[in-house]
């Protein structure tokens, strides 16, 4: 599912639709308008004390049918709404999802525990894309095929989801969605960290649509093939990924949090300076596999960070809060990375994207000494 919606959803776009910019944007733009709304579905859940297993499961009983929608259409404008409703339903589950692993895994081994269903999703991704590549080669309407696969691995997921042990959320505790987004003033530490991440958020992700326009479109002078472009941006990245998941499980329970967030900061940096600035494949296969260790890490800390500030029972709260400011900064990142395109060359983007990572390390590092970290 992953790699359908981070490439293929968008390589369809561009060239079996031959979608215009808004489209494109969009579609690029689906998963983070999700997140949005996760505060208020927390909310929901909580307040029809729903298991957080259950729920995430209807969710991504709906993301399955919605698949099978856009699996279905023949129109860019429903292709495009199916799509987005789609992984709006599956990012839902994010807050649900942190309550289970608080639950079920002990702080002192959650980082480590996360890392086999990172591999799992890397090793899948890998698969998926060189299929998907090789298939839209031969026939660009075979991607018909490739959504069916993703319909089932929702349905999937459904199941397997529901079978997770987890205990019903209280509204004592998850609070109401204002309530939850006070805490962004309430608790300053909180507060200024989301602020850092958000400049760190645009940074990277104004960047991300902007690769698939870079390697596809033949204005950029690489004119990529698929199987190339979902070598590029999902097989290196996924590779290196699996390689260092362990790794960056280890480097979440034992080191300082600011120390694992800037280095993995610095990764993605380096890594948008190497894919911008060539067209030399190889030097493109290494800026990827920067970015690939980069997020191996980013998945790890993205998912687990709140444990280190929030108290057990308000972690749902924390993190639902964190995924809607993913989803603003990531609803408006390819529209901002999209304009800048228009406006300039690739480089641009890159040139924006790279100042604004560089100001976040600045202020990660501010806050190192904080005694919330020492604790």
């Amino acid at each position: 599912m992953e790699a359908g919606w981070s490439t293929f959803a968008l390589l369809i776009a561009i060239r079996h639709y031959g979608a215009p910019e808004s489209y494109k944007a969009f579609i690029a733009a689906a998963w983070p308008i999700g997140f949005l709304l996760t505060p208020l579905t927390l909310h929901c859940v909580a307040k029809r004390q729903f298991r957080p297993s259950l729920a995430s499961a209807s969710m991504f009983a709906l993301a399955a049918l919605l698949m099978l929608g856009a699996t279905v259409v023949q129109s860019l404008t429903v292709f495009t709404a199916f799509i987005i409703a789609s992984q709006m339903a599956t990012v839902q589950q994010g807050p649900l999802m942190i309550q289970i692993y608080a639950e079920n895994y002990p702080a002192s081994e959650r980082g480590k525990r996360m890392t086999t269903p990172f591999i799992l999703t890397a090793s899948s991704m890998i698969l998926f894309s060189l299929m998907g590549g090789w298939l839209l080669d031969r026939s660009i309407n075979s991607y018909h095929l490739l959504f069916v696969i993703m319909v089932v691995s929702a349905a999937v997921c459904a199941w397997a989801t529901n079978r997770m042990p987890s205990t019903t959320l209280s509204t004592k505790h998850v609070g109401n969605p204002w309530q939850n987004f006070s805490l962004i003033w309430k608790d300053k530490l909180f507060g200024y960290l989301l602020g850092s991440w958000m400049l760190l958020g645009l940074g990277n992700l104004i960047t991300m649509p902007i690769r698939v326009e870079y390697l596809a479109n033949p204005k950029f002078g690489i004119n990529a093939d698929n199987t190339s472009i979902a070598f590029l941006l999902v097989v290196v990245p996924a590779a290196a990924r699996i390689l260092s998941t362990k790794l960056w499980g280890n480097l979440f329970d034992q080191l300082h949090f600011i120390t694992i967030r800037n280095l993995l900061n610095i990764l993605f940096l380096l890594g948008i300076a190497g894919f911008f600035f060539t067209t030399n494949i190889y030097l493109l296969t290494f800026a990827m596999i920067l970015v690939g260790l980069a997020t191996g890490g980013g998945k790890i800390i993205w998912s687990l960070w709140v444990t280190r500030i929030a108290s057990h029972e308000k972690v749902s709260s924390y993190m639902s809060i964190h995924m809607a400011l993913t989803g603003f900064r990531g609803t408006l990142a390819p529209f901002i990375g999209y304009w800048i395109l228009s406006h300039s060359a690739h480089q641009g983007v890159a040139y924006v994207g790279m100042v604004l990572i560089a100001i976040s390390i600045a202020l990660f590092e501010c806050v190192r000494h904080h005694k919330r970290f020492r604790h």
